[in-house]
């Protein structure tokens, strides 16, 4: 019977592990430059919180005012962070998307609270137009899109 050596086995177990626990910082970082660069094309086509940074035809907010003040704020924060995540679930590898969906709250986190800051230095008077919708729709755009995307990678 042929033993496999001992540091192959070690490389092996070492990468699987590496895998499944990716570097948090890392993670983290490419998470929040996809979100950045989401983020400039979401706001070019849902302006929110008064920040529009390209001008383009599109104009969902318009689209979503149909539905009054309440629904369009929900609306707003939902689109604008599951589009970072259906971005990252095509850019992050596969084990990333899976580490993303069991730190849910880390993950939600760090797209809202970096969001948050982003409009809070564009918009200084973001805290009086901030709604509790906008932060219920962005916590429903990541968990909806983490959940569908890790199980459309699970099956493919």
């Amino acid at each position: 019977m042929n033993e496999i050596p001992k540091h192959l086995s070690e490389k092996i177990l070492n990468n699987i592990h590496e895998r499944l626990h990716p570097n948090k910082g890392q993670l983290i970082a490419k998470l929040f430059f996809v979100h950045l660069l989401t983020a400039v094309i979401t706001l070019s086509v849902c302006p929110q919180f008064g920040i529009k940074l390209f001008k383009l035809p599109i104009n969902l907010m318009h689209s979503f005012m149909v539905f009054g003040m309440p629904l369009c704020n929900f609306l707003c924060g939902l689109f604008f962070t599951a589009t970072s995540m259906m971005v990252a679930a095509l850019v992050l590898k596969r084990d990333e998307i899976r580490f993303l969906k069991h730190q849910k709250i880390m993950t939600s986190l760090c797209l809202i609270l970096s969001s948050i800051g982003f409009f809070g230095i564009m918009n200084p008077n973001l805290f009086l137009e901030l709604s509790l919708l906008w932060l219920l729709g962005a916590l429903t755009g990541i968990i909806l899109t983490l959940e569908v995307s890790s199980r459309i990678l699970s099956r493919a």
